[in-house]
């Protein structure tokens, strides 16, 4: 039995670490990106057209990091008695962030799209599902925070549809996906089981 406690607290550990370095990694190489890539404008271009400059393969490990912070969360509640379809969702947004780096914008533009709208989609719906779903681990991200993190990635897709550059709208949602993986990397390691 001590075992087993001592494997569901390094998991919890090694998921926070990996979705903490996930983030950091999706940042440093998209904000680097911003200032390496001449005549991008950040305001009226989404983040995937990254991909087309001269350093554009890299956006393939921002996407990586993306899913492996998605992942980590999934491996970390796992010790927290996470429910199976709660997990498994977050699974399927880590594997459609990953599917979006496979497949840059350019040769394969419409999985690329559908990769990204189907994994921010499902990455709301964690967010939303979080407290109910994420068994113990609940208490590192309250409904306060994971449905007011949630709703921001929702609003601001639909006003970068509609009132916002599309670009300021999507680095806004991407912001508090961001902000939720980030919170939940600092506060998973420190929740406590009973």
């Amino acid at each position: 039995m001590a075992n087993a406690d001592i494997n569901q607290t390094a998991r919890r550990h090694w998921g926070a670490v990996v979705t903490f370095a996930g983030v950091t990694t999706f940042l440093a190489i998209v904000v680097s990106l911003h200032f390496l890539q001449p005549g991008y404008d950040p305001r009226y271009e989404p983040m995937s057209e990254l991909a087309r400059g001269r350093y554009g393969s890299t956006m393939f490990l921002a996407f990586l990091g993306l899913a492996a912070a998605v992942f980590g969360v999934q491996a970390a509640i796992g010790g927290y008695g996470a429910k199976r379809g709660y997990r498994f969702l977050l699974g399927v947004a880590a594997l459609l962030f990953l599917l979006a780096g496979v497949f840059p914008l350019g040769a394969a533009i419409g999985i690329h799209v559908a990769s990204i709208a189907l994994a921010f989609v499902f990455s709301v719906l964690a967010m939303y599902l979080f407290p109910a779903g994420a068994g113990q681990a609940s208490v590192a991200a309250p409904p306060a925070w994971s449905w007011t993190l949630a709703a921001g990635v929702a609003v601001s897709v639909a006003l970068g549809q509609s009132v916002l550059p599309i670009g300021i709208g999507q680095r806004l949602a991407a912001g508090c996906l961001l902000l939720w993986l980030t919170i939940l990397a600092w506060r998973l390691p420190r929740a406590k089981v009973t």
